[in-house]
């Protein structure tokens, strides 16, 4: 049996992923945060890390339309850069906000190069905030929300 593609929910956040590996100082970013966490499932970091992470994720999938053998949805992605407070960082607030200019630009791209299946990207707004979590750590984070067109085809399931 041929191994089965994942999710197109799942290729997409792997794609935005890929964008955020490529920010460096050297590729004419202002922050490496590219070489540094870049989390797409909350497994990889623990709890008490003190240092700046990427994490990306889908919030909400709708359905939005199709029929027996496609299906069209709306994604609800969040790219976060978080810069635990008691990091090494002399400037958390800095580096939040260069990091922002830089993920802003390198998810900003031709719409031809998403994975197969993913119509659509934008980017809809930014939000700075210091977070503080049930056990006490705090943060100083860049949010970004943006939003997906995709547009699943499925094999119809036989019966046995």
């Amino acid at each position: 049996m041929d191994k089965l593609a994942e999710p197109l929910s799942w290729q997409l956040v792997e794609f935005l992923a890929a964008r955020v590996r490529l920010i460096s100082r050297s590729s004419g970013f202002r922050t490496d945060i590219g070489a540094g966490a870049v989390i797409i499932d909350e497994t990889e970091i623990g709890e008490d890390s003190t240092e700046p992470a990427t994490i990306i994720s889908v919030r909400q999938l709708s359905r939005s339309g199709g029929g027996v053998a496609q299906s069209s949805s709306d994604a609800a992605i969040t790219i976060e850069f978080e810069v635990p407070r008691g990091s090494d960082e002399a400037n958390p607030r800095l580096l939040v906000h260069r990091a922002r200019h830089d993920l802003i630009r390198a998810l900003t791209f031709k719409e031809k190069s998403l994975p197969l299946g993913v119509t659509s990207f934008e980017l809809l707004e930014t939000q700075l905030a210091t977070l503080e979590d049930d056990a006490g750590h705090t943060a100083v984070v860049a949010q970004i929300t943006a939003r997906a067109g995709l547009t699943e085809t499925f094999e119809p399931v036989s019966n046995p």
